[in-house]
């Protein structure tokens, strides 16, 4: 099989580091940390600026190859459950996670959610069942679409939308139709729990070390 391209190599560990290069990690630099932590030379617990939930978020960063599932690379679109999904009993202050209806694509974001405990509204839109990257190519994932999507959602007060890195284009389409914060997630989802920081909190009975 070969499989598809999870965007593994494009995480940015450096941006998730305190830039402090305060060398206690023995690196000469944050920036020297990070690509140790990419190498998998080093472990995010060298640096002592990092809490518990932090370093758990990295550990999931950095062994994204071996958590998340391979799915192979096809051309063809494989159309799966569109609609919400709540993640951990959801409540008005959640956060408001969207993603596509590719098969392949809910198996590797449910993977990564079953590593936390935080609460989320999941919507996969009908994008044809298009990979979030071949969506964004072929124009199957569009604002509109989010918006009907997003009529499924009970009374909100967070009005706080991510979308998938892919999705960056529909950013300000969003943001002209609706009166919430749309913010851009990572390309890969590996560094999602990395991207929501306290927002993404890690089951205590996870060992990832």
């Amino acid at each position: 099989m070969i499989a598809a391209d999870l965007y593994l190599d494009k995480i940015d560990f450096l941006a998730y580091l305190p830039q402090t290069d305060c060398q206690e990690c023995g690196a000469v630099s944050c920036a020297d940390f990070a690509k140790q932590l990419k190498r998998k030379i080093q472990t995010p617990s060298a640096c002592t600026f990092l809490t518990e939930s932090q370093i758990q978020a990295f550990l999931l960063a950095q062994h994204g190859d071996r958590i998340l599932p391979q799915v192979p690379a096809l051309d063809l679109p494989r159309p799966a459950f569109t609609g919400m999904v709540e993640i951990n009993r959801p409540n008005e202050s959640s956060l408001i996670l969207i993603s596509g209806n590719s098969e392949f694509t809910q198996e590797v974001l449910s993977t990564i959610m079953g590593y936390t405990l935080s609460s989320y509204w999941l919507f996969f839109v009908d994008c044809r069942g298009d990979t979030i990257d071949m969506a964004m190519i072929y124009e199957s994932l569009k604002a509109e679409q989010i918006m009907i999507a997003l009529e499924e959602l009970p009374a909100h007060q967070r009005r706080e939308i991510i979308l998938p890195g892919f999705a960056s284009p529909l950013k300000q389409p969003l943001e002209r139709q609706v009166e919430w914060q749309v913010k851009v997630g990572p390309l890969c989802i590996a560094e999602l729990p990395l991207f929501l920081g306290e927002d993404w909190q890690v089951p205590p009975d996870i060992n990832l070390g």
